[in-house]
């Protein structure tokens, strides 16, 4: 198992060396340490140290805050770091300088507003907010700037999914304006709703009043170690995005004669090719929200209704 896990961790590698060169993290005021190649470990005791030697292979990725290690030999000090036989580590780690990496994924609640107000009861465009999902998908690098100043910037995808409240809704886009209609002509009318996909990318300035530390808390089973790391501190920041959209398609679920019928139809619903806004964001420890406003309409103008799109949810 190892033969194979190794090359592929080795490839990996190489193709992160140059950007992880410069997101080294620098470990200060939490104890005693040896820094030896690109590892450095500092247990939370003064008395306590932990290393790995240079003959050690070492790989980090920034997904969710996981890091995993796969080693041909260990060389450990544990001098008294909860027994000879410890498997459970835990540090603090101080981002005081370079870019740390990793992948966020982003879930929330969508809606839109037409002239500052939710639309109405009346309006065949209302959505059902709970069902109304957003999803996005960022490669997030998080630059530091001078303490407590930080920007995490970084592109990706997002998806917004807006379900309409009255299945019956349909999108008709003929006659050069986008028209929305109620369909009379099916028996039970079960979903509709509107997706569109962008190609995304934001800079958003950051206050961390916790100055980048993170604690770590590392896992060890024979020659495989997985950490899980988690921010300490309140932060908080706003900042721009922007998007490209890529795809919009509209689907339509209901019940004929025939059973249960899936209607998809793609683009032609005269949606902005670009979104722009601001997005806030709060987080404290392990927990971070989101907030973002489109300060361009949905639908191009005078093509449709005049809808801007906001979003709320949480980052993983």
């Amino acid at each position: 198992m190892k033969k194979v896990i190794l090359p592929i961790l080795l490839g990996l590698a190489l193709v992160m060396s140059a950007s992880q060169a410069h997101a080294q993290v620098r470990w200060a005021k939490y104890g005693d340490f040896e820094r030896l190649d690109t590892v450095v470990s500092i247990p939370r005791a003064e008395k306590n140290k932990l290393y790995i030697s240079d003959d050690d292979f070492y790989l980090r990725i920034g997904f969710l805050g996981l890091e995993l290690e796969v080693e041909d030999r260990w060389e450990w000090d544990y001098r008294d770091w909860r027994g000879s036989n410890a498997s459970t580590i835990e540090y603090f780690e101080q981002h005081d300088h370079g870019t740390l990496r990793g992948l966020n994924f982003d879930i929330g609640l969508n809606n839109y507003l037409s002239d500052g107000d939710f639309p109405s009861s009346s309006d065949l465009y209302q959505l059902k907010p709970i069902s109304s999902i957003y999803t996005g998908l960022t490669w997030n690098h998080t630059s530091y700037i001078s303490s407590p100043l930080f920007i995490e910037w970084g592109g990706g995808f997002s998806w917004y999914n807006f379900k309409f409240e009255n299945a019956s809704t349909r999108l008709d886009p003929n006659g050069g304006q986008l028209n929305f209609t109620e369909a009379n002509n099916i028996n039970s009318a079960l979903k509709s709703k509107l997706k569109v996909t962008y190609l995304t990318f934001q800079a958003i300035p950051m206050i961390d009043l916790g100055h980048g530390k993170r604690i770590v808390r590392r896992f060890m089973e024979d020659d495989v170690r997985v950490a899980f790391s988690e921010r300490r501190g309140f932060r908080f920041g706003v900042g721009p995005y922007v998007g490209l959209r890529l795809n919009n398609k509209a689907k339509y679920i209901y019940r004929n004669d025939d059973g249960r019928q899936k209607d998809k139809e793609k683009g032609g619903f005269f949606v902005n090719d670009f979104r722009y806004g601001l997005r806030a964001q709060i987080g404290i420890n392990g927990f971070d929200m989101f907030m973002t406003y489109d300060f361009n309409e949905l639908f191009e103008e005078g093509k449709g209704p005049q809808l801007n799109p906001v979003t709320i949810g949480i980052t993983f």
